[in-house]
C-alpha cells in the first residue's frame, strides 16, 4: 500500500460518527468532533506533504468528497493522476496515466484498524487523547496501540491531519474550501473506462463500486 492510500484511509477513519471518545475531551476537540458527526457529507481541495526523515519531501494536490456510511472519492491531480473513489462496498483504485483500474476487495487487505473503524467496531477504551502539540486546537490521538494521529481544527473541522510511521515520516493533508453538504452520489459511482485494464485479482459480479 503506498503512503498516499495510508494517507486516505487514516483520514475516513476519523471522520466516521461510529467513533467512541474515552475520558474527558477539552472543549474544542469535544465541539470538532461533534460537527464533523453531524455532517452527512462533504468535500473540499487538499494538499499533501510527505516529509521523510532525510528531508526529502514530496507533494500532492487534489480534491476530496466525503458521504457517509463510507463513500468518498478521493482524486490527486498533481503531480500525477490518481483515484480512489469507493460507494462503502470496496475501493477502486484508478490509474488514467497507465490505464489500469484495480479494485480492491474490502478494506481488510489495506488496513485492518481502519476496517473496524469503517463497521463501528472500535471500543472506547481504544482511542486515546494524548495530548496538545502547544497549537491551539492541535490535538495528539492514538488509535489502539499503534496509530498516532495529530489533528488540528478550524471553525469544527479539521485544518490539517497528520500520520507518522514508524521510522518517523511524516504525512500532512491540509483541507481547503471545505463545503459542508453531502456531495452528489454519483460522485461515488465509478465504471472502468474502455480500454482500461482491470488487474484486481476479484471484481464483484455487479462489476464493481456501482450504486
Amino acid at each position: 500500500m503506498n503512503k498516499g492510500m495510508r494517507a486516505v484511509l487514516v483520514w475516513l477513519s476519523m471522520m466516521l460518527p461510529c467513533i467512541v471518545w474515552a475520558g474527558a475531551l477539552p472543549n474544542g476537540l469535544q465541539k470538532g468532533l461533534e460537527e464533523l458527526a453531524s455532517v452527512k457529507g462533504f468535500s473540499c481541495k487538499f494538499e499533501q506533504q510527505i516529509i521523510f526523515t532525510n528531508g526529502e519531501k514530496q507533494s500532492y494536490a487534489g480534491s476530496l468528497a466525503v458521504a457517509r456510511p463510507g463513500k468518498f472519492r478521493w482524486q490527486y491531480n498533481t503531480p500525477y493522476q490518481q483515484l480512489y473513489i469507493s460507494n462503502g462496498e470496496g475501493v477502486w483504485l484508478y490509474e488514467p496515466d497507465l490505464m489500469q483500474a484495480q479494485w480492491l476487495d474490502g478494506l481488510e487487505s489495506v488496513d485492518p484498524v481502519v476496517m473496524r473503524l469503517l463497521n463501528g467496531e472500535v471500543k472506547n477504551d481504544e482511542i486515546t487523547l494524548l495530548g496538545s502539540p502547544g497549537e491551539k486546537y492541535t490535538y495528539h490521538i492514538r488509535i489502539g496501540t499503534t496509530q498516532d494521529v495529530w489533528i488540528a481544527l478550524s471553525d469544527g473541522m479539521p485544518a490539517w491531519i497528520e500520520s507518522r510511521d514508524a521510522l518517523g515520516n511524516r504525512n500532512r493533508i491540509s483541507l481547503n474550501e471545505i463545503k459542508k453538504q453531502q456531495p452528489d452520489a454519483a460522485l461515488f459511482h465509478f465504471d472502468v473506462p474502455k480500454g482500461v485494464d482491470v488487474i484486481s485479482t476479484a471484481v464483484s459480479a455487479a462489476g464493481g463500486l456501482n450504486e
